[in-house]
């Protein structure tokens, strides 16, 4: 419909609207989104009836609350520095010493492993490799339409959640008949939250939400690291200033090699490279929603019962609002911010992810040890 941001169309049987101009987007997850609109994908049978990604209303801001507060704590943030960087240095050795490697196929094994510590404290590796294998299927199921027939990607996923299901009820029934466990982990955070009226959420309000916070961790993440080493080796004027800001907060630290929650203040650069790979190539180019009522928007009528796709991407790569924007040039992140409902790499409003914070975090650590060591 002109230079409107707005266009129709028709997916997987349903008549859908796309909207991708900043004002659109900002409009349908804005004040309307929680009156108007209501999840419509993934199925609430993969993702659970109490994620955060399908509750609507006072329960999405109950739960979003419980959610953001166990993976936001400054002391978690700060435990993630210590526990997760060995990895790193760990997973650069195997590497190195591999030659050549597929890059995609480590990012995802490191993350799996990184967020399995940082969610739940697991650190078996046969646990770890059933739980990613599970995962894997679990993804897919996501991705799929959802028919639960024998041999259909979603029926195996269904399967797959049952089996995560069961290792995460197991861990959490462990942990409430041994109190003396002391694990420090977003699962005990989520478990020890109370709301406003002294409320505890429920087993599978937790339930649903640990699945959520993996997916939301594992694969944007896992994403960002594999298109960050895209990135870095094509660029070498760009690897190496990121290498000379982090070798210099490393002389600084007089030769302390892991980073702190604090040093992440001085790596200017580096949250440049971030910002630029995060918009080259972040995992939620869009957000899936569905219609409950006509919503009226500068005059265009979006009917009750369509499906509705507020495209993000396309603006990260729009030459109106990013010089050149193919081009990987974290310099352009000197000038002024986007405008608003450009640059929404971790969706927006109030399905903004909750976990946007600890993937960042992931990528200053990955992007410190890697560029120094390597």
């Amino acid at each position: 419909y002109g230079d409107t941001g707005v266009y129709r169309t028709h997916l997987f049987g349903s008549p859908t609207i796309i909207t991708c101009s900043p004002e659109a987007n900002r409009f349908m997850t804005g004040p309307i989104e929680s009156s108007s609109l209501i999840s419509g994908w993934p199925s609430p049978q993969l993702m659970g009836r109490s994620s955060i990604a399908m509750v609507e209303g006072m329960q999405h801001k109950r739960m979003r609350r419980h959610v953001m507060e166990a993976v936001n704590r400054p002391e978690s943030i700060r435990r993630m520095f210590v526990t997760l960087q060995p990895s790193f240095r760990a997973a650069f050795k195997s590497w190195a010493q591999k030659g050549t490697i597929t890059a995609a196929d480590e990012a995802n094994e490191l993350t799996f492993i990184n967020i399995c510590a940082q969610l739940f404290s697991f650190h078996s590796t046969p646990l770890l490799k059933k739980m990613q294998r599970c995962y894997k299927g679990f993804l897919c199921g996501i991705r799929a339409q959802p028919i639960n027939l024998p041999g259909t990607a979603f029926h195996h996923a269904v399967k797959c959640r049952k089996t995560l299901s069961a290792i995460l009820l197991a861990e959490m029934h462990d942990r409430r008949m041994n109190k003396d466990s002391n694990k420090e982990d977003f699962l005990q955070n989520l478990m020890d939250s109370v709301d406003f009226n002294g409320d505890k959420l429920s087993e599978e309000e937790i339930l649903d939400n640990m699945l959520g916070l993996i997916l939301a961790g594992y694969a944007s993440t896992a994403n960002s690291i594999t298109w960050a080493l895209y990135y870095l080796a094509k660029y070498p004027t760009v690897l190496q200033k990121l290498r000379e800001e982090n070798t210099a907060i490393r002389k600084n630290k007089g030769g302390e090699k892991l980073l702190t929650y604090e040093d992440v203040k001085s790596m200017a650069y580096t949250s440049k490279v971030i910002d630029e790979v995060l918009r080259l190539a972040n995992v939620s180019s869009f957000m899936p929603r569905t219609l409950a009522k006509d919503v009226d928007f500068n005059g265009f009528i979006f009917p009750k019962g369509w499906k509705l796709l507020i495209w993000l991407r396309t603006n990260h790569v729009d030459s109106r609002y990013f010089e050149n924007p193919l081009e990987f040039n974290p310099e352009r992140w000197d000038g002024p911010k986007p405008k608003p409902g450009v640059h929404n790499v971790f969706g927006c409003g109030f399905r903004l992810c909750p976990g946007s914070n600890f993937v960042r975090m992931e990528l200053f650590m990955f992007l410190y040890h890697i560029c120094i060591d390597y």
